[in-house]
């Protein structure tokens, strides 16, 4: 994360995020390091359960505890203290874990061979068990290892929020935005399985109009594919992406309700735009930027606004191809390309690109239309929403 040196006493943004970081990674070390102890003594073959995690945490770009983090500065006049850094690192550090199981469990769902550029936790456990010549079915294993550490990182979240809190009333009111990201994530996951199984919203075509934007999706049927996709970011990325983590560590400082309210309306549209751009980095991304494999969300068929507006643009031939690709995870390889051109070329990724510009600068002009925040915290968001939705490698 970049930004201006300031001079004189005030800290130097950059700085400040270096040691947010290096402190989470403390914690979790710290975690780490007890965890270890503690299922040692349970049984020594639980150990590999904390290497798992302790190499899963490894290289997380720490978007969540970020948004905390500025989050909580935007409600501080001054620069934080010692005290409130540590505070709103720990707080960040238990975001990451709930980040962490989230994917565990959905690389499953999902059926997703890679995470960050590695093998998923159920496949290299799934390795693990046929390198050790152990009895039955190794793609069972690594499924039930991921869902068994998935739930037990949930609960060492839980244990280490709550380092992070006090009898203040503060304190109060960022337990209820943790408890509030825990069920909003999981009722999100819901509703994108249910999305998968089409049955959420009619499913039926719909025809686009064309016009992007922050309320593009008022423009088409309420109950078409676009608007349950659009349903699904809000319940299943934005409240633990951006808008839990931002309010949590803006209550924990003690932000009131008009601040909370103001930094909500920004969550929402920075947290759809990332959304929206991680759909098309599935698509048009750099597979060594992304550590995801590109068009995985083709043969994986997932219901994005992308493959919306495709279908809603596409003509006999076309929907025949998108028919015989999409979630066909043996689809020939020219299939998978053409249904990757005729997402540039129908003129979808360049909707969904614009859709993401004009979110990012609707939450943009939130934060700068206003007295109301700490600089350093405005400074920080700004900063990590230009970087959650750049779209300099998009077409237009």
């Amino acid at each position: 994360m970049t930004a201006p040196a300031r001079s004189g006493s005030t800290p130097d943004l950059h700085a400040l995020d270096q040691r947010l970081v290096q402190e989470v990674q403390a914690v979790h070390r710290a975690l780490i390091r007890d965890r270890r102890g503690e299922l040692g003594r349970i049984a020594p073959e639980a150990l590999t359960l904390v290497d798992s995690l302790e190499r899963y945490l490894a290289g997380g770009k720490m978007l969540r505890p970020r948004f905390c983090f500025f989050g909580g500065l935007a409600a501080l006049p001054e620069p934080p203290t010692d005290e409130q850094v540590a505070g709103l690192a720990l707080s960040g550090a238990a975001i990451e874990l709930v980040q962490a199981a989230a994917l565990m469990h959905d690389d499953v769902i999902d059926h997703s061979p890679t995470r960050r550029g590695r093998p998923a936790l159920h496949v290299e456990q799934s390795a693990a068990h046929r390198h050790r010549s152990l009895a039955g079915s190794s793609d069972e294993f690594g499924v039930a290892v991921a869902i068994v550490l998935g739930d037990l990182t949930l609960s060492w979240a839980e244990q280490l929020f709550s380092q992070a809190l006090d009898s203040s009333e503060a304190a109060g009111r960022a337990r209820a935005e943790f408890d509030a990201l825990r069920t909003e994530v999981m009722c999100g996951q819901y509703l994108d399985i249910l999305h998968q199984a089409g049955g959420l919203g009619n499913g039926r075509r719909t025809t686009g109009t064309g016009q992007a934007g922050v309320d593009a999706v008022a423009d088409r049927e309420e109950s078409g594919p676009e608007a349950a996709a659009l349903e699904v970011i809000r319940w299943k990325t934005v409240p633990y992406t951006v808008l839990r983590p931002v309010r949590m560590g803006a209550a924990l400082m003690g932000a009131d309700d008009q601040l909370l309210g103001l930094l909500s309306r920004w969550s929402i549209e920075v947290g759809t735009a990332f959304q929206l751009r991680d759909d098309l980095l599935s698509v048009v991304g750099d597979e060594d930027q992304t550590g995801k494999p590109t068009g995985g969300d083709i043969v994986e068929g997932k219901r994005t606004v992308l493959l919306a507006r495709t279908v809603a643009h596409a003509d006999e031939d076309e929907l025949a191809l998108l028919e015989r690709t999409i979630g066909n995870p043996a689809a020939h390889p020219d299939d998978v390309r053409a249904v990757h051109a005729l997402m540039v070329d129908s003129g979808a990724v360049a909707s969904v690109a614009q859709d993401v510009r004009q979110r990012a600068g609707a939450a943009r002009a939130l934060l700068e239309g206003t007295d109301a925040l700490g600089e350093l915290g405005r400074a920080g968001l700004l900063t990590l929403a230009a970087q959650a939705t750049d779209t300099d490698s998009l077409p237009r």
